[in-house]
């Protein structure tokens, strides 16, 4: 017979379980010994830490401090006091860090300069913690000799000074010998805890055969009484079987059905119901030895199935849970389950038992009350579709409202009564909404049957299950027609004048605006005429608001029969009109005549007196006209420039016409021809750069800002400040500034290669206008790109206008050019829009201080503490500085030598000069 399990085991797990617990037993002993090792090793160290803080304060407090490396005579010095200290001591080496985490000194010279700062034991003694460990190196470089096969106490002590970290001490202390000596304990305890266990072992041994001949006698009693069990067994179980098969035959004929679970809640019965027998994907045998959570049900969810764990592990009765799972056709089945606890005769929980009902039918009907709720407690036009938008069923107030029959749209889909005027991506965005909220509303356009294309409020609402799946949609709506055509109305009222039903101003200000944009691109000329009555107020106040009234619908009337097709007359308030003709003439030679003949047929108007009641008056007005569409303006200056003519027709004694200042138009025409001639010169090839250098205090030229010259082949060289305002108005900037960077960017190119003019760096000036196109950025690197210029070498020149809007895109846009290597300007400094946040936020390389500043240096002492202070900041800020417009000797000496300004511009200097004349001058002064 087989050795009981018991004794054939126990001698090996037995001596196993002894040396694991020797084991154990020992490393804790030697653990307790290295800590306490390490706890007295440790306050050694502090304590001689705080004696070379008292004995060598000064020292350490020099060290500590030096702004640099100490000297090798410094260190030799400490060195040897250090010696005199930890001569015949047990430390092996020692380490002094400031508060930086750099070694000061270190009886290891090699190591002096060290960077620890990121040590974790120097972290935490920074911190105002002993850091300590015992470590073991086989070699190990101490200061008085070279140590091998050595243990090592390794410590990070703060050295502090009027309760502040002042330092960090490393200190290196020798505990080899008492290590040796715990080892050496250690062996010994082993030994007599080995003699100790391995008697422990035999006597237990000799226990453990005893005990195992005792089982074997047992074990064949066992067998004789199992056998007699099994009888008996054999004999209930074949009954108990009759049993079971006689109730399932009785079950399976039922909704209901019943089941048991063992104490550990797993099946160990489960009965069919009636459709369950007939559900391929049911089988009850499947459950048996499973939790009942461990079943693919599809409900409840996980909430209610922990509720329901509480009540199970509890071992409290529960009634009426709820079930559900997925059916051989898809749909979901639900059980109603009850349950009682069972327990043994010693009141030992057994398990539980319970039965259980088909509720299927039931949560089916419930579904369709829901839905019927749901749609139909409404008077508004109702829609119900399945989860897949097909129409089930429509209410009386649909049919009534769409023309449609139910009869005719169930089995449809909404997109029946789409009229068209939404796209894909209207109706897409709104049934993203109902899955992701669960409902949606909004204004819908949609086609009646009889083909009327109507507005409706839509509403949309998901119809979810128990387990929050969508099943259906509701979807109601309103004929909103009348709302429409009541908002229509508000609208017209709201740009029409009451009294004369004229364009009330709101609606003269955004056909102006249409009429400026349609004016620049057809490259026309327009004119607003502002036609004032005269003394109007004074007929108002004596004759009464009903005459007043009066009059100004008779004056609406007769200007009406001056206005043509697509022109605009509007009342803008009281006695004032006006008249918009977006295109009078071509040009301005034209153009005057015209409108001059225009004011005289309003004007002409009112040649005959107005008959109000039994009273005829006279009445004249004042005409103010401005022309329009020579360069771009608002429709808020039109109308001023109006207003004021229209007053210095009044002046000029009333009844009469004048134009907007003459002078001014003069001016206006001047600048449409230098418009037109500055257009022609950017495809003609008639700019020029000219380049000024940028001279460093030791007269050295290290750069220059490309300046824009225009050859007219006419008027020769005109000078930028003649064309410059000109482009800005016009929208010429942007090509013209970008023509200067394409320029800059060829001639460094060009200059790459040169010994002495490679070095130089080139500034641009760009306009706010060309800075805010959105495509600026990618313009600048496709030029870089275009032209192979290093962009090290390009300065963009910005001037403080870019701060006023978009502060945000510029600083975005400027720190994607300085990612390639672009520098940054900051032109004419101080005179315009200026904050020190927004200065500290812009990645800027030089301020450029205002020749308006410097030209007064010698004259005005706030011109020389603005430039002192703008030198300062920018050096604080970390920026150069350049001063433009030095022009005098004092002024350089000023900027130069007193204040260490670091660039300089100017006539004094040089001036513009061509290409040529600049390269010669560079390469004689240049960078080396």
């Amino acid at each position: 017979m087989r050795a009981a399990p018991l004794y054939r085991h126990y001698w090996w797990f037995s001596l196993l379980l002894m040396l694991l617990c020797g084991g154990v037993l020992g490393y804790t002993l030697l653990r307790f010994e290295l800590q306490q090792l390490e706890a007295l090793a440790q306050e050694r160290n502090v304590t001689l830490t705080q004696v070379l803080r008292s004995v060598h304060a000064a020292d350490i407090e020099a060290v500590v401090n030096s702004p640099a490396s100490l000297s090798p005579i410094h260190v030799a010095a400490f060195m040897a006091k250090v010696r005199s200290i930890l001569q015949d001591s047990d430390i092996a080496k020692l380490k002094v860090y400031d508060l930086q985490g750099r070694t000061v000194f270190s009886t290891d010279p090699a190591q002096i300069g060290e960077d620890k700062s990121g040590n974790p034991g120097y972290l935490g003694a920074r911190a105002g913690q002993t850091i300590s460990e015992i470590t073991h190196r086989n070699q190990f470089s101490a200061f008085e000799q070279s140590l091998s096969d050595v243990d090592l106490l390794a410590s990070y002590v703060p050295v502090v000074k009027d309760g502040q970290v002042m330092a960090v001490f490393e200190l290196y202390q020798n505990v080899t010998p008492m290590v040796r000596r715990i080892e050496r304990s250690m062996w010994q305890v082993g030994a007599v805890l080995l003699l100790v266990l391995g008697s422990l072992y035999a006597v237990l041994l000799a226990l453990v055969r005893r005990a195992a001949q005792s089982e074997q006698q047992q074990k064949k009693l066992l067998a004789r009484a199992n056998e007699e069990l099994d009888q008996r067994v054999a004999q209930r179980t074949t009954a108990l079987r009759l049993s079971e098969a006689r109730m399932r035959s009785l079950t399976m004929m039922s909704s209901d059905f019943f089941w048991e679970t063992d104490a550990q809640h797993r099946f160990t019965m489960r009965t069919p119901t009636t459709r369950e027998v007939h559900d391929a994907t049911f089988d009850p045998a499947e459950l048996i030895g499973k939790l009942r959570w461990e079943v693919p049900y599809t409900s409840p969810d996980a909430a209610s199935w922990e509720s329901h764990r509480r009540v199970l592990d509890a071992h409290q009765p529960f009634r009426d849970f709820e079930i559900g799972r997925a059916g051989v056709d898809g749909q979901t089945l639900y059980v109603n389950v009850s349950g009682e606890p069972v327990f043994a005769t010693d009141g030992s929980f057994m398990g539980y038992r319970g039965v259980g009902t088909d509720i299927t039918e039931r949560k089916r009907a419930e579904s369709e009350l829901r839905i019927a709720a749901t749609a139909f407690d409404s008077l508004q036009s109702t829609m119900v579709t399945d989860a897949h938008s097909v129409i089930l069923r429509v209410n009386a107030a649909f049919e009534r409202d769409t023309g449609y029959s139910q009869a005719e749209v169930v089995g449809q889909t909404p997109r029946l009564l789409q009229s068209g005027r939404h796209d894909a991506r209207f109706y897409r965005d709104m049934w993203n909404t109902v899955l992701e909220t669960g409902q949606w509303q909004g204004e819908v356009w949609d086609r009646r049957k009889d083909g009327a294309v109507y507005p409706k409020w839509l509403t949309i609402a998901a119809v979810k299950n128990h387990a929050g799946e969508i099943t259906h949609y509701v979807g109601t709506h309103v004929d909103i027609s009348e709302r429409k055509a009541a908002e229509q109305r508000i609208a017209e009222l709201a740009f029409s004048d009451t009294l004369t039903h004229l364009p009330n101003r709101t609606l003269f200000h955004d056909r102006l605006r249409v009429a400026l944009a349609s004016t620049q691109r057809a490259e026309s000329i327009g004119v607003v005429l502002l036609i004032d009555l005269d003394r109007f107020k004074t007929l108002n106040d004596t004759q009464g608001h009903p005459v007043g009234d009066a009059l100004l619908q008779q004056v609406a009337a007769r200007l009406q029969t001056c206005v043509r097709e697509g022109e605009t007359l509007a009342r803008l308030g009281g006695d004032e009109f006006a008249l918009l003709v977006s295109q009078v003439a071509p040009d301005i030679a034209t153009a005057l005549p015209a409108v001059e003949a225009l004011g005289q047929r309003v004007l002409g108007q009112f040649g005959e007196s107005f008959a109000l009641g039994t009273t005829e008056f006279n009445v004249t007005a004042s005409i103010g006209a401005t022309l329009f569409g020579m360069q771009a303006s608002s429709a808020e200056e039109v109308l001023q420039q109006a207003e004021l003519a229209m007053y210095r027709a009044k002046e000029h004694g009333r009844n009469c016409l004048r134009f907007f200042d003459p002078q001014m138009q003069t001016q206006m025409l001047a600048s449409a021809e230098i418009e037109h001639d500055l257009r022609l010169a950017l495809s003609d090839g008639q700019l020029r750069l000219h380049y000024q250098a940028l001279v460093d205090p030791s007269n050295r030229i290290t750069g220059a800002e490309a300046l824009v010259r225009w050859q007219h082949p006419v008027h020769g060289l005109v000078a930028p400040g003649k064309f410059i305002a000109v482009a800005e108005s016009s929208g010429l900037i942007v090509p013209l500034g970008q023509w200067v960077l394409d320029s800059a960017c060829r001639q460094l190119a060009a200059w790459a290669p040169h010994p002495t003019l490679h070095a130089l760096t080139l500034s641009v000036n760009v306009s706010a206008r060309q800075f805010h196109q959105a495509e600026f950025t990618d313009q600048v690197v496709a030029t870089l790109q275009r032209t192979g210029a290093n962009p090290a070498r390009l300065k963009l020149e910005l001037t403080e206008s870019l701060l006023v809007d978009h502060l945000d895109e510029v600083i975005a846009k400027m720190h994607t050019l300085r990612a390639i290597g672009i520098q940054f300007a900051l032109d004419d400094f101080g005179t315009g829009y200026s904050s020190l946040s927004y200065l500290s936020r812009l990645p800027l390389d030089q301020l450029k201080i205002d020749r308006s500043f410097v030209s007064s240096i010698e004259s005005d002492d706030r011109a020389v503490a603005i430039c002192a202070a703008t030198i300062g900041l920018a050096h604080i800020l970390g920026l150069h500085v350049v001063a433009e417009g030095v022009e005098t000797e004092a002024q350089r000496y000023f900027l130069s030598t007193v204040h260490r300004c670091d660039y300089l511009q100017g006539y004094l200097l040089a001036r513009p000069v061509a290409l040529e004349a600049f390269e010669q001058l560079a390469g004689s002064a240049g960078p080396h």
